[in-house]
């Protein structure tokens, strides 16, 4: 396996190595009583164990599962996806992919084993998956930069390839959604690429070409597909395609002071009631790398959520530094969630989630005996 690439796996990798945490108390700065905490899904993990927390608002518990023990997901698994209500961890030992798919909400778990074995012959970069294919992207022959998919049928165990390009300079992260797969590259030339792939058919169906203007997509809570081109400026582009007929709903524009990578920022943004929620980054040297900012198309008005003093306030509680590590905003309460880590020392890594409402105030922070890695979408 000469290149599979998940950057921010390396990145989760580098905070769970350095920042580790243990405890399970809630501790909540002053609040108002009326405020409605959201329901949230985690996933994260320790120097031993992977878990799922399921957190209730309305009751204000959660329930604590050890995925190591309860599906055998290894900690050093490679990436973890999301399909509806199905969570889906790649992993790779022995020369051979493999796969845990677990259903946030029941439990139930599904164990694809050595689904592909890495030969000579090509080089796998991605994977992700629907509800019943698995898809890796990846080069062929090895050595080269020609670019094509294979599709595994988890029914049939019968395997597809799709060329893509010659010659790609570069490949980022793939979404799956509603039957489509996006696929975002640079070709030959350098010149930013969108390939959208209809699964069940294995065709592909429609390229958009950007030049040299970064393309960055996710779905909204319709299910259309947003493309925000940019550049390095922070001046966005912003179109809305009915997801199956590609037609464009809506147009827009709006200027952050933020870059956006190529490829998909499902968890970096949404676009919820003509607002932009999305995670700020911190110019550097900062103590605090990023945090949440809201922009509003009608007012056109860039909020930035003041992080700093918010992690300030945390560790002065805790007694402890803490290290942010995830992010994702609620819509039902309005409120955004920022995982966390702490490192206690070389065995015990721990962490927790703080809930922050739209205008900027702690809600919440909920301790846990993990660090958060990924918020799962509800």
């Amino acid at each position: 396996m000469k290149s599979y690439r998940f950057p921010w796996v390396l990145y989760l990798c580098i905070i769970v190595t350095l920042f580790p945490a243990c405890s399970n108390d809630d501790n909540q700065p002053g609040f108002d009583s009326e405020v409605q905490f959201p329901n949230y899904t985690v996933i994260g993990e320790n120097f031993q164990s992977v878990f799922q927390f399921n957190y209730d608002g309305l009751v204000d518990k959660g329930d604590l599962f050890n995925l190591t023990t309860e599906s055998n997901i290894n900690r050093e698994y490679l990436t973890l996806r999301q399909v509806s209500d199905l969570i889906t961890f790649f992993s790779f030992a022995t020369g051979s992919f493999s796969a845990v798919q677990r259903n946030y909400i029941t439990g139930e778990s599904t164990f694809i084993n050595e689904f592909y074995r890495v030969s000579d012959d090509r080089s796998v970069i991605w994977g992700t998956n629907s509800e019943d294919k698995i898809f890796m992207g990846f080069y062929v022959p090895e050595g080269s930069t020609n670019y094509s998919i294979r599709t595994f049928n988890l029914a049939t165990d019968q395997e597809i390839d799709l060329f893509l390009e010659f010659n790609v300079t570069d490949v980022f992260e793939p979404l799956y959604y509603g039957g489509r797969l996006f696929i975002t590259f640079l070709d030959e030339r350098s010149d930013y690429k969108l390939v959208v792939i209809d699964v069940d058919s294995n065709t592909l169906v429609q390229t958009f070409e950007f030049g040299k203007t970064v393309p960055s997509i996710l779905i909204d809570k319709e299910g259309n597909l947003i493309i925000a081109s940019g550049n390095s400026e922070g001046d966005y582009e912003l179109n809305t395609y009915d997801i199956q007929t590609l037609e464009v709903i809506k147009r827009d524009s709006f200027s952050v002071n933020r870059y956006f990578s190529p490829g998909p920022i499902q968890s970096l943004a949404q676009i919820v009631d003509d607002k932009l929620y999305y995670l700020n980054l911190y110019a550097q040297p900062s103590s605090v790398p990023f945090g949440p900012a809201i922009y509003d198309f009608i007012s056109e008005e860039n909020r930035i959520i003041d992080m700093i003093s918010i992690v300030l306030q945390v560790q002065e509680e805790l007694g402890q530094e803490i290290e942010l590590t995830a992010f994702d905003f609620d819509e039902e309460s309005n409120t955004f969630l920022m995982g966390y880590a702490i490192f206690v020392d070389i065995e015990t890594l721990e962490g927790g989630v703080l809930v922050i409402s739209e205008k900027g105030e702690l809600l919440k922070n909920t301790s846990l005996e993990f660090a958060p890695t990924n918020f799962i979408r509800n």
